[in-house]
């Protein structure tokens, strides 16, 4: 499951990263952009080439409202911090670079999990889906929030903690330790790679 990687939080140019030069912030942010592209993105790339090839389910999450004035969404942060990221927006759009193939499902929600705002466990449970792996952003928000509510419906759970990143190294270990402690098995991309490749 491919968390966020949407323009309005995955790329500079939108949403997120225009927000904060607005704020004059920007540079604040430069270890998660950087992340992003010379670790999170090509991980994730790999993670993606070996599921397509040994056929595992790819699912894509990303927030979007029903309505392009957003009134739908939720009164927390989505309607405020990501009220960007309203129908037929770019924020709303998944990356060039990670973008769903053929039929791939894409779950469209306007709250931190999934869980919570789609249909994602009757879909998971209509698949026959019993364990999930996770990449996405930002790993102390909805990527903790998705895998919480993943352990809430008793799915198995691995968390690949280089295809993941925060907003600061700091937050992005937060959310690690959190999901470490009592959530999920952390991994690597490359050990997540032999795990898919068994079942070719």
């Amino acid at each position: 499951m491919l968390i966020d990687f949407q323009y309005g939080d995955s790329h500079p140019d939108y949403g997120l990263g225009t927000r904060a030069k607005e704020l004059g912030i920007f540079n604040r942010f430069m270890w998660y952009w950087d992340r992003l592209r010379l670790t999170v993105i090509p991980n994730t790339q790999r993670l993606l080439a070996t599921a397509r090839r040994v056929g595992v389910e790819v699912i894509h999450t990303h927030v979007s409202t029903a309505t392009e004035d957003g009134r739908d969404s939720s009164l927390s942060k989505h309607r405020t911090v990501c009220g960007s990221s309203f129908r037929n927006t770019i924020e709303a759009e998944i990356i060039r670079e990670l973008a769903p193939v053929g039929d791939e499902l894409v779950l469209t929600k306007v709250t931190a999990s999934p869980f919570n705002s789609t249909i994602a466990d009757r879909v998971l449970r209509n698949l026959g889906i019993e364990t999930i792996i996770f990449a996405g952003v930002v790993t102390d928000g909805c990527v903790a929030s998705t895998v919480r509510s993943a352990a809430e419906h008793n799915y198995g759970r691995i968390v690949v903690e280089d295809a993941t990143a925060a907003l600061s190294p700091q937050l992005h270990e937060y959310g690690i330790m959190g999901m470490a402690y009592n959530l999920s098995p952390i991994t690597t991309t490359n050990d997540t790679i032999k795990i898919l490749e068994t079942l070719e």
